[in-house]
């Protein structure tokens, strides 16, 4: 019985050490983050490639004592460049130029754990960066204005997927103003060229030629004003593009004015369209609006929706169909209700798009 109760003490030590062992060493594995254990050095540099480039361009620093390393500023402006440890050793770095980086000569700095650096010559080949434009929407002949940065280096812009060229009106480093050209597309983004190469943009603009337009310049046929409360009628007050928006003086005197927007006849949605959309300058105090579409030769009626309207600015509307008006596939009325007391909004590029 000793033995035996010996032998199960020793079995028993044996299998707690393992599990202690193996505790430990999921612990120190859990503290690593992937990255390779070179210890940091006295960085020197053999090499980079390429010795150029534009935002994006993946680089390959060679080297010594490159191990450890905690940033990489390019440092014209101070734009850091995000890398991952886990693709480094001691003798090679692989990052990218950030998209931060500002335009032209200027030095990469890397920095270890120790605080020693290395310090590159490099060269920022710009490409052009658009943040936003306003419109989004064009016609032929209508202009649009970016901003972003190194528009002043832009040669050419062209509608992606086709030929079409835009006409360059004027442009600086943070500003362009274009003129769209005739185009077949239904919508596009913009391929904006510079000596760095070709840059997209994420911004899709919708072509107004190509929608099934409500009220552009205008009311387009069968669409026509069946409102109350006010007077409601094309104006070269205010727009967003063509020359003419629809000024909605609700009249203030009164409570629950309607924009109400009638179809002569039954305006069928074309198929594969996916959105309705439209611009609204808002009155000099926050406004709701009912929002409500009727269709399908008057049989059915969309859920109200309340739109709330900025005051003094242009806001851009993009409803989806399916959501909004589930189940209708042809316009009878669409109908905008001021809440409360009446104040002039003006609406622009009324339209379904897909």
């Amino acid at each position: 019985m000793k033995k035996i109760f010996v032998h199960k003490i020793q079995v028993l030590a044996v299998i707690v050490f393992t599990m202690a062992w193996t505790m430990s060493a999921c612990t120190k594995e859990d503290m690593k983050d992937g990255s390779p254990d070179i210890k940091p050095g006295n960085p020197q540099l053999e090499n980079i490639t390429p010795s150029s480039g534009a935002p994006g361009t993946l680089l390959t620093l060679k080297g010594s004592g490159l191990g450890d390393m905690r940033s990489i500023i390019f440092d014209k402006n101070n734009a850091p460049s995000l890398f991952q440890s886990t693709l480094n050793t001691g003798t090679a770095i692989l990052f990218r130029v950030p998209d931060t980086a500002t335009r032209g000569p200027q030095n990469i700095v890397l920095t270890n754990s120790q605080g020693k650096s290395l310090t590159i010559p490099f060269d920022v080949i710009p490409l052009a960066l658009v943040n936003n434009a306003f419109p989004s929407e064009f016609e032929s002949g209508s202009t649009i204005k970016l901003n972003g940065n190194n528009l002043d280096l832009v040669t050419q812009v062209i509608l992606e997927g086709t030929t079409d060229e835009a006409t360059i009106i004027s442009q600086s480093l943070n500003e362009m103003v274009i003129q769209m050209p005739a185009s077949d597309a239904d919508k596009t983004k913009l391929v904006l060229t510079t000596t760095g190469g070709d840059k997209t943009t994420d911004i899709i603009f919708v072509n107004v030629d190509k929608a099934l337009q409500i009220f552009t310049n205008d009311f387009v046929n069968p669409a026509q004003s069946w409102s109350w409360g006010g007077t409601y009628s094309a104006s070269a007050d205010d727009f967003v593009s063509g020359g003419k928006s629809l000024k909605a003086a609700y009249n203030p005197a009164e409570t629950w004015g309607g924009l109400q927007i009638g179809m002569g006849s039954e305006l069928p949605l074309p198929a594969g369209t996916k959105y309705f959309t439209f611009w609204v300058k808002g009155a000099d105090v926050e406004k709701k609006v009912k929002l409500q579409v009727q269709g399908n030769n008057w049989s059915l009626s969309s859920p109200e929706k309340t739109l709330t309207i900025p005051a003094g600015k242009w806001t851009y509307f993009k409803e989806e169909i399916a959501t909004l008006m589930p189940g209708i596939n042809s316009i009878s009325v669409i109908l905008f209700q001021i809440h409360d007391e009446g104040k002039t909004l003006y609406f622009d590029n009324i339209m379904f798009i897909k």
